[in-house]
C-alpha cells in the first residue's frame, strides 16, 4: 500500500490590491485557459464572490519534482488585501495574514470545495508583486520582513511581466532591491496572460516546504528566468500543436468523417487533445481542426483535377494538334 505524499498549505499574500494574487491562484489550481479566460471575465464583471472574505481557500494541487524524487500535495490559500472599507491599519493587516493557523469556521470556498479538516497550518508564504506598476518596494520590504518572524519558507512571485516594455531591465533592479537585504527570498516572474514559470512556482513551493530542503531550498531549484522561461512555454505550445496535428492527420483522413463534435466526442480523453485544449483552448482546437477538414477538401479537389480534368484538357488539346497538322 503506497503511502499519501505529504500536504502542505501555501498562503498567498501581497501588500497591495490589483496584483494578481487570484489569478496566480487560478492558474496554480487549473492550468485550462478557457476556466481562467471564465475567471478573468466574472472578475471584471465584480463576480468576485470572496472580496469580503479575510481570506480564500481555493482548492488543492498535486505537484512532482522534475527530478520525481518528491511529490506533495498543495492546499492553496489566498488572503485578501487591506481592507478599506473598514479601515484597516497596516499593522492589523500584517498580522492577520502572517497567522499561521486558520480555522474552518472563517473559511469561504470556491464551487462548494471543502476546507481539509477544522485547522490548518501554514507552510509557506507566496508573496506577490506586481512588476507592471510603479509603486515603491518598501512596503512590499515591511511584508517581507514581518513573515521573516513566522520562520516560514518565503517565495516571491512577480506578476504581469508580459506588461513590461523592458523586462529584463525592470526585473533585474527589482531582483537588486529586494537581494540586497533578503539574499536568499528567491522570486519567480510570471505573466498575466500566458501559463509562464507557473510551474517553477510549484517547483520551487515543493523544495520550500520538504522537511529535506526547505532549510536551503533557494539553493536547490532556480527557477528560469522570464526570458527563457517564456522560451521554453512557446517551444512546449510548438510541441502541443504539432502532436495535435499529428492526431487529425493520422485519424481524420477524410473530410466526409464527420464534424467537429462528433470527433470530440470520440477523442476528447485523448492526451494531446486534452493538453491543446488546456494550453489553447477549446475553441483553438475546433479551428484547427476545421483547417485541417479545408486542408483535406483541397488535396481532394487538386487530386480530381490532375487525375480526371488534366487529361481531358490534354487529350483535347491533343486532337486540336492532330486537327491542325492535317
Amino acid at each position: 500500500m503506497s503511502l499519501l505524499p505529504p500536504i502542505y498549505c501555501l498562503s498567498v499574500v501581497s501588500i497591495h490590491p490589483l496584483s494578481g494574487k487570484s489569478s496566480l491562484c487560478k492558474r496554480l489550481i487549473d492550468t485550462n485557459i478557457d476556466n481562467y479566460q471564465l475567471f478573468l471575465s466574472n472578475n471584471n464583471n465584480n463576480n468576485n464572490n470572496h472580496k469580503n472574505s479575510s481570506w480564500y481557500y481555493w482548492g488543492s494541487i498535486k505537484h512532482r519534482r522534475l527530478d520525481e524524487q518528491r511529490e506533495g500535495i498543495f492546499h492553496l490559500i489566498e488572503h485578501s488585501s487591506i481592507s478599506i472599507v473598514n479601515n484597516e491599519l497596516i499593522d492589523n493587516y500584517l498580522k492577520r495574514i502572517s497567522t499561521l493557523t486558520l480555522r474552518i469556521e472563517e473559511q469561504l470556498t470556491i464551487e462548494k470545495k471543502f476546507f481539509p479538516k477544522d485547522k490548518i497550518n501554514i507552510n509557506g508564504f507566496l508573496c506577490i508583486y506586481d512588476l507592471s506598476s510603479n509603486k515603491s518596494i518598501s512596503d512590499f520590504l515591511i511584508l517581507l520582513h514581518t513573515l521573516l518572524k513566522t520562520r516560514r519558507s518565503i517565495i516571491i512571485v512577480t506578476t504581469k511581466n508580459d506588461l513590461i516594455t523592458n523586462q529584463s531591465n525592470i526585473s533585474l533592479e527589482f531582483e537588486q532591491s529586494i537581494h540586497y537585504s533578503l539574499p536568499n527570498i528567491p522570486i519567480i516572474h510570471t505573466s498575466a496572460h500566458e501559463h509562464i514559470n507557473i510551474q517553477s512556482v510549484l517547483e520551487l513551493a515543493l523544495y520550500a516546504c520538504d522537511e529535506t530542503t526547505k532549510k536551503t531550498f533557494h539553493k536547490k531549484y532556480i527557477p528560469p528566468n522570464y526570458t527563457d522561461a517564456y522560451k521554453n512555454e512557446q517551444s512546449l505550445k510548438h510541441i502541443i500543436q504539432t502532436e495535435y496535428r499529428g492526431l487529425l492527420n493520422r485519424h481524420v483522413p477524410d473530410f466526409r468523417i464527420g464534424s467537429w463534435e462528433k470527433f470530440y466526442d470520440r477523442w476528447q480523453n485523448h492526451t494531446s487533445i486534452q493538453t491543446f485544449i488546456d494550453m489553447f483552448g477549446k475553441q483553438q482546437a475546433k479551428c484547427l481542426y476545421n483547417e485541417h477538414i479545408e486542408e483535406l477538401r483541397k488535396t481532394l479537389r487538386q487530386k480530381l483535377i490532375d487525375e480526371r480534368l488534366i487529361p481531358i484538357i490534354e487529350m483535347f488539346l491533343g486532337d486540336q494538334k492532330s486537327k491542325i497538322s492535317r
